[in-house]
Protein backbone atom coordinates (compact mmCIF):
# COMPACT_ATOMS: atom_id res chain seq x y z
CA UNK A 1 0.00 0.00 0.00
CA UNK A 2 1.37 3.40 -0.90
CA UNK A 3 1.84 6.03 1.77
CA UNK A 4 -0.77 8.25 0.16
CA UNK A 5 -3.28 5.40 0.21
CA UNK A 6 -2.50 4.62 3.85
CA UNK A 7 -2.82 8.28 4.85
CA UNK A 8 -6.15 8.50 3.01
CA UNK A 9 -7.31 5.29 4.70
CA UNK A 10 -6.47 6.72 8.13
CA UNK A 11 -8.65 9.75 7.50
CA UNK A 12 -11.52 7.81 5.96
CA UNK A 13 -11.48 5.18 8.73
CA UNK A 14 -11.67 7.81 11.47
CA UNK A 15 -14.31 9.81 9.64
CA UNK A 16 -16.54 6.79 9.03
CA UNK A 17 -16.17 5.54 12.61
CA UNK A 18 -16.78 9.03 13.98
CA UNK A 19 -19.92 9.58 11.94
CA UNK A 20 -21.17 6.13 12.90
CA UNK A 21 -21.20 7.31 16.52
CA UNK A 22 -24.36 9.28 15.70
CA UNK A 23 -26.13 5.91 15.31
CA UNK A 24 -25.30 5.28 19.00
CA UNK A 25 -23.81 1.80 18.63
CA UNK A 26 -23.46 -0.48 21.65
CA UNK A 27 -19.75 -1.14 21.32
CA UNK A 28 -19.20 -2.37 24.89
CA UNK A 29 -21.59 -5.28 24.36
CA UNK A 30 -21.92 -5.65 20.59
CA UNK A 31 -24.98 -7.49 19.34
CA UNK A 32 -25.87 -6.03 15.96
CA UNK A 33 -23.83 -5.60 12.81
CA UNK A 34 -23.63 -1.88 13.55
CA UNK A 35 -22.29 -2.59 17.04
CA UNK A 36 -19.65 -4.97 15.73
CA UNK A 37 -18.70 -2.48 13.03
CA UNK A 38 -18.20 0.16 15.74
CA UNK A 39 -15.84 -2.11 17.70
CA UNK A 40 -13.84 -3.38 14.75
CA UNK A 41 -13.66 -0.13 12.80
CA UNK A 42 -12.39 1.70 15.89
CA UNK A 43 -9.56 -0.83 16.25
CA UNK A 44 -8.80 -0.75 12.53
CA UNK A 45 -8.59 3.05 12.66
CA UNK A 46 -6.22 2.85 15.63
CA UNK A 47 -4.02 0.30 13.84
CA UNK A 48 -3.99 2.47 10.70
CA UNK A 49 -2.86 5.56 12.60
CA UNK A 50 -0.21 3.44 14.33
CA UNK A 51 1.21 2.51 10.93
CA UNK A 52 0.91 5.99 9.46
CA UNK A 53 2.51 8.16 12.15
CA UNK A 54 6.12 6.95 11.64
CA UNK A 55 5.69 7.33 7.88
CA UNK A 56 4.43 10.87 8.33
CA UNK A 57 7.46 11.65 10.49
CA UNK A 58 9.73 10.98 7.53
CA UNK A 59 8.29 13.97 5.65
CA UNK A 60 8.98 16.51 8.39
CA UNK A 61 12.69 17.02 7.86
CA UNK A 62 13.20 16.65 11.61
CA UNK A 63 15.40 13.60 11.27
CA UNK A 64 15.62 10.46 13.30
CA UNK A 65 14.52 12.11 16.55
CA UNK A 66 11.09 12.96 15.12
CA UNK A 67 10.68 9.42 13.76
CA UNK A 68 11.52 8.03 17.20
CA UNK A 69 9.03 10.37 18.90
CA UNK A 70 6.36 9.26 16.40
CA UNK A 71 6.77 5.70 17.68
CA UNK A 72 5.28 6.73 21.05
CA UNK A 73 1.77 7.53 19.82
CA UNK A 74 2.06 4.74 17.25
CA UNK A 75 2.73 2.17 19.98
CA UNK A 76 -0.06 3.63 22.10
CA UNK A 77 -2.53 3.39 19.22
CA UNK A 78 -1.53 -0.22 18.51
CA UNK A 79 -1.96 -1.16 22.18
CA UNK A 80 -5.32 0.64 22.34
CA UNK A 81 -6.51 -1.04 19.14
CA UNK A 82 -5.65 -4.53 20.33
CA UNK A 83 -7.02 -3.86 23.81
CA UNK A 84 -10.27 -2.57 22.31
CA UNK A 85 -10.77 -5.87 20.51
CA UNK A 86 -9.93 -7.87 23.62
CA UNK A 87 -12.17 -5.81 25.88
CA UNK A 88 -15.22 -5.13 23.73
CA UNK A 89 -15.27 -7.96 21.20
CA UNK A 90 -13.97 -10.78 23.38
CA UNK A 91 -15.38 -9.39 26.66
CA UNK A 92 -12.03 -9.61 28.49
CA UNK A 93 -12.47 -6.89 31.08
CA UNK A 94 -8.80 -6.74 32.13
CA UNK A 95 -7.98 -5.34 28.69
CA UNK A 96 -9.70 -2.09 29.67
CA UNK A 97 -6.63 -1.15 31.69
CA UNK A 98 -4.40 -1.70 28.67
CA UNK A 99 -6.79 0.29 26.52
CA UNK A 100 -6.53 3.19 28.97
CA UNK A 101 -2.74 3.03 28.94
CA UNK A 102 -2.69 2.83 25.14
CA UNK A 103 -5.13 5.71 24.71
CA UNK A 104 -3.21 7.90 27.18
CA UNK A 105 0.08 7.06 25.48
CA UNK A 106 -1.46 7.94 22.12
CA UNK A 107 -2.72 11.30 23.36
CA UNK A 108 0.47 12.30 25.14
CA UNK A 109 2.53 10.93 22.26
CA UNK A 110 0.59 13.01 19.73
CA UNK A 111 1.34 16.11 21.81
CA UNK A 112 5.05 15.20 21.89
CA UNK A 113 5.04 14.40 18.16
CA UNK A 114 3.37 17.72 17.36
CA UNK A 115 5.96 19.61 19.39
CA UNK A 116 8.84 17.61 17.90
CA UNK A 117 7.74 18.50 14.37
CA UNK A 118 7.20 22.16 15.27
CA UNK A 119 10.62 22.46 16.89
CA UNK A 120 12.79 20.34 14.61
CA UNK A 121 10.95 20.56 11.29
CA UNK A 122 12.62 22.54 8.57
CA UNK A 123 10.97 25.51 6.91
CA UNK A 124 7.40 24.98 5.82
CA UNK A 125 7.61 21.36 6.94
CA UNK A 126 6.94 22.64 10.46
CA UNK A 127 3.35 23.11 9.32
CA UNK A 128 3.07 19.31 9.26
CA UNK A 129 2.73 19.57 13.04
CA UNK A 130 -0.91 20.40 12.31
CA UNK A 131 -1.55 16.80 11.25
CA UNK A 132 -0.85 15.07 14.58
CA UNK A 133 -2.47 18.02 16.39
CA UNK A 134 -5.64 17.70 14.29
CA UNK A 135 -5.52 13.95 14.86
CA UNK A 136 -5.38 14.47 18.62
CA UNK A 137 -8.29 16.91 18.55
CA UNK A 138 -10.29 14.68 16.22
CA UNK A 139 -9.71 11.58 18.32
CA UNK A 140 -10.72 13.49 21.43
CA UNK A 141 -13.97 14.52 19.74
CA UNK A 142 -14.55 11.47 17.56
CA UNK A 143 -17.97 10.74 19.14
CA UNK A 144 -19.03 14.25 18.05
CA UNK A 145 -17.84 14.09 14.45
CA UNK A 146 -14.16 14.79 15.15
CA UNK A 147 -13.26 12.20 12.55
CA UNK A 148 -14.06 14.78 9.88
CA UNK A 149 -11.09 16.84 11.15
CA UNK A 150 -8.90 13.72 11.11
CA UNK A 151 -10.00 13.08 7.51
CA UNK A 152 -9.04 16.61 6.45
CA UNK A 153 -5.64 16.39 8.14
CA UNK A 154 -4.74 13.02 6.67
CA UNK A 155 -5.91 14.02 3.19
CA UNK A 156 -3.33 16.81 3.42
CA UNK A 157 -0.75 14.18 4.42
CA UNK A 158 -1.80 12.06 1.43
CA UNK A 159 -1.40 15.03 -0.90
CA UNK A 160 2.09 15.62 0.48
CA UNK A 161 2.96 11.96 -0.06
CA UNK A 162 1.75 12.15 -3.66
CA UNK A 163 3.75 15.33 -4.25
CA UNK A 164 6.87 13.79 -2.71
CA UNK A 165 6.54 10.77 -4.99
CA UNK A 166 6.54 13.01 -8.09
CA UNK A 167 9.96 13.32 -9.70
CA UNK A 168 11.43 16.81 -9.73
CA UNK A 169 12.30 18.48 -13.03
CA UNK A 170 15.95 17.58 -12.53
CA UNK A 171 15.09 13.93 -11.86
CA UNK A 172 12.71 13.77 -14.81
CA UNK A 173 15.16 15.32 -17.27
CA UNK A 174 17.00 12.82 -19.44
CA UNK A 175 20.69 12.52 -18.75
CA UNK A 176 22.81 14.16 -21.42
CA UNK A 177 25.61 12.16 -22.93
Amino acid sequence: MSRAALFTFVGVAWCVRSLQSFADPEYTDPGTVSDWFAVLSFSVALFAVALALPLLAQYTGGGRAVVLVSLIPAAGAAIAGLSNILEDALQLEFAGLFYGVGAATTGLGLIAFTLAIAVTGRGRRRLLAAIPLATLIGLSLFESGGGVLVLAAWLVAAAIAVQAAQPTKAQAAPAST
